[in-house]
C-alpha cells in the first residue's frame, strides 16, 4: 500500500500523540504508535495506560489496515526534506519504505494485535457535556498550575471537577495554595457529578487545546474521563483518592484589601526574584499608607520597590513565595487585581475585580530561611 501525505500534516499528527508515549515501559507494545487507515481517514493513537490520545486526519484511499509504528518515525518525519512524503507499507512484514526527494528510510513496524483498546471504545456520548472550548481552556489554565506534583500527596496531584445543574467548578491545590474557578451558564443542564483528574493529564490536554472556536465534549464515566474536540480524543484515568473539602480554609472577611495593576505588580515581583533566595524564593510584602512595597534581602544584596495602591483596612507585613505570586499573575488577563490579607499568619487571597468566579489563595511563609 502506498501513502502520499503532506509532511507537515503527518508531523502534526505525530506531535499530538508523542507526549503520551511512556518514557519507560515494561510493556513493549505501548512504546509504539498505532496507525489505522480505514479508507476515509488516518488515525494515530498512543497510550501510557494512564492517558490515551487519538487524532484523526482526512485521507481518501481504497485500502485499510493497522500497524504499530516505532517512535523513531516521529523524528524521521519531523526532519523530512520534502513537502510530501511517500510511505509504502507491507502489511505482511510490517515494513515501511519512507521516501521523498533524495531521502529514503526503511523501518520496521510491528503487529498491532496486542495493542490495548482505546478507552474511547468503553464510553458513550449520551452522558457527555458540551462546553465552549475557549472557555474551558481558560478555566483549566487558571487552576492547573496550583496542583501538587509530589507523589506523597496523591489527592493533591489532581484537579477536582464538580458539576451541578448550570455550574462547572475546577479546584486545584498543593496544600500551600489553592485555585478555584467556576463557570456558570443557564443553557447548561448538568447532573450532579464529580471526579478527580490527574493534573499531569490536564497539563497535556492544555497543550492540545487550540484557541479555535467550537465546543469540547466531556464524557465522565466510571474511572475515565474523555475530552473530544477538533479531530482529537483525549482520555485519562481518574484518581481514586477522595478530595478534601477546602471551603473551610477560605476566610470570609479580610483585614486588609488592596487593588493593584497586574502588569506593574508582575514586573516588580520579577525583579525581586533576581535576588530572592532559598527554596521558597521569599519576598517581603509590606502594605502601608496606600503603598505596596516589595523587599528582598539576600547574601548578594537587597532591593526594595514600592507602588501606590488602593488600600482598605490595616497595614500588613509578611513573607510569601514569589513564584506563587508570579504563577497567578502570568495567567490573569484582567488589568486590575484585588489582594485580600488576613493578618500576619493568614492567607493572601487573590480575586478579580470584575469576576467573582475565580479565587486564588496563598499561605504566607512563617519563617524565612
Amino acid at each position: 500500500m502506498n501513502i502520499l501525505v503532506n509532511t507537515i500534516q503527518l508531523a502534526n499528527c505525530l506531535d499530538i500523540v508523542e507526549k503520551t508515549l511512556p518514557v519507560r515501559s515494561t510493556i513493549p507494545v505501548i512504546n509504539n504508535i498505532l496507525m489505522e487507515i480505514n479508507g476515509r481517514e488516518m488515525i494515530f493513537s498512543a497510550t501510557n495506560l494512564e492517558m490515551f490520545v487519538k487524532v484523526r486526519t482526512d485521507y481518501q484511499c481504497e485500502e485499510a489496515g493497522r500497524i504499530l509504528l516505532p517512535p523513531k518515525i516521529i523524528e524521521i518525519i519531523r526532519h523530512f526534506p520534502t513537502d510530501n512524503v511517500n510511505i509504502d507499507i507491507n502489511w505482511d512484514t510490517y515494513r515501511l519504505d519512507i521516501y521523498g526527494g533524495s531521502a529514503q528510510f526503511h523501518i520496521y513496524g510491528s503487529d498491532p494485535e496486542e495493542y490495548p483498546l482505546s478507552f474511547e471504545n468503553q464510553l458513550t456520548e449520551n452522558d457527555g457535556l458540551n462546553i465552549d472550548k475557549k472557555r474551558f481552556k481558560k478555566m483549566l489554565r487558571s487552576v492547573v498550575f496550583a496542583a501538587s506534583s509530589e507523589e506523597t500527596r496523591p489527592a493533591f496531584n489532581g484537579i477536582y471537577f464538580f458539576f451541578s445543574s448550570n455550574l462547572v467548578s475546577l479546584t486545584a491545590s498543593d496544600t500551600y495554595r489553592l485555585a478555584i474557578k467556576e463557570g456558570k451558564d443557564n443553557n447548561w443542564d448538568f447532573e450532579d457529578n464529580k471526579c478527580l483528574v490527574p493534573a499531569r493529564a490536564m497539563r497535556e490536554l492544555l497543550r492540545l487545546l487550540s484557541d479555535d472556536s467550537g465546543d469540547i465534549l466531556l464524557v465522565n464515566q466510571k474511572n475515565l474521563i474523555t475530552f473530544k474536540f477538533d479531530q482529537i480524543v483525549f482520555t485519562s484515568r481518574l484518581l481514586e483518592e477522595k478530595y478534601p473539602d477546602v471551603s473551610g480554609v477560605i476566610p470570609k472577611e479580610y483585614r486588609t484589601r488592596i487593588t493593584v495593576q497586574c502588569n506593574i505588580m508582575e514586573s516588580i515581583i520579577n525583579r525581586a526574584t533576581l535576588l530572592a533566595e532559598g527554596k521558597n524564593q521569599a519576598v517581603n510584602i509590606v502594605v502601608k499608607n496606600q503603598n505596596l512595597e516589595v523587599r528582598v534581602s539576600a547574601q548578594e544584596g537587597s532591593m526594595e520597590e514600592s507602588i501606590p495602591v488602593e488600600q482598605k483596612g490595616e497595614d500588613i507585613e509578611l513573607f510569601v513565595n514569589s513564584r506563587f505570586i508570579l504563577d497567578v499573575l502570568k495567567i490573569i488577563e484582567d488589568q486590575n487585581l484585588i489582594i485580600d490579607f488576613h493578618g500576619e499568619g493568614g492567607p493572601l487571597v487573590f480575586r478579580l475585580v470584575d469576576d467573582t468566579s475565580y479565587l486564588y489563595l496563598v499561605l504566607p511563609i512563617k519563617k524565612v530561611n
